[in-house]
Order: structure tokens, then C-alpha cells, then sequence
């Protein structure tokens, strides 16, 4: 069975399908809370309407930061469109587009409000999700 796994991995690009996986997830109201609650992962939400110019303004940078954080195996990328999944965005208190927020285990753990570029965003994610990760960990000791 892996031999054939691994004929097909080989062989599809050249056939021109490649498996690659999004790097940005889209949230909907059927999806948000299961995501967010998966155990021991942060996620690193974007919401935002189509008719928001300083969502337009962002153009590819969430989509760069999902490319960017590539490879890092507990911290996903998701998107929210509010203007679709509004009870999503009521649920968690947005006001104003774009909004940025950090969830870990099914919490709020921290909203960013920093520059606007890839670099700063992946610093962000990087060390609120190692703090929001300690004190889960903290936490679980605390209960033992």
C-alpha cells in the first residue's frame, strides 16, 4: 500500500495535479467552533467583508502569511467572511474589518493590532501561540 501511495504522489504532478494543501482555511458557521476547538492548535483568524476597502487594502498578505506559516503543525490560518457568516463574527465580538484574533483550544487568547505585514503578523502568531501553549500546559499540570 505505501509502494501505491507513493506512485501516485510521484506521479501526479506530472500529470499536472499537485497535492498541495490551502494554506488559509475558510471559516463558515458549520465550521468556526469545531476549528477552533481542535486540541493543542492555535488558529489565527481574519474577518473581513468584501465591501471593506482596508480588507481590500491587505490584498494577498493573509494568503502570504498561510504560505508563510507553512510547516508549522500547531498553528492554523483561517478566514472569516462576515458578511456570510455573521453569527460567526457576533459570537466573538467584531466591530470593525479587518479584525485579527488568535484562538487556542476554543479561546480568545489574543487580538492583534500590530503593522500589517507578514513579518509581523508570523512574530505575532509565533509567540502568542508558544505563551497561550505554556499555560495550557500549566493549566493541565495544575489538574493533575
Amino acid at each position: 500500500m505505501k509502494g501505491l501511495l507513493l506512485l501516485i504522489y510521484l506521479v501526479l504532478p506530472l500529470c499536472g495535479f499537485t497535492a498541495t494543501r490551502a494554506e488559509v482555511i475558510t471559516l463558515t458557521p458549520d465550521t468556526f467552533s469545531d476549528k477552533v476547538k481542535e486540541k493543542d492548535v492555535a488558529w489565527f483568524v481574519q474577518f473581513c467583508v468584501p465591501w471593506c476597502k482596508h480588507c481590500k487594502n491587505l490584498g494577498s498578505l493573509w494568503e502570504d502569511l498561510g504560505v508563510a506559516m507553512e510547516g508549522e503543525d500547531a498553528i492554523e490560518i483561517g478566514q472569516v467572511d462576515c458578511s456570510t457568516s455573521k453569527p460567526v463574527c457576533t459570537k466573538v465580538d467584531i466591530h470593525s474589518y479587518p479584525t485579527f484574533k488568535l484562538f487556542y483550544d476554543g479561546e480568545e487568547v489574543a487580538k492583534y493590532q500590530g503593522p500589517r505585514n507578514v513579518d509581523s503578523l508570523k512574530t505575532f502568531v509565533l509567540e502568542e501561540s508558544e505563551k497561550a501553549t505554556a499555560k495550557a500546559q500549566l493549566d493541565d499540570d495544575a489538574e493533575l
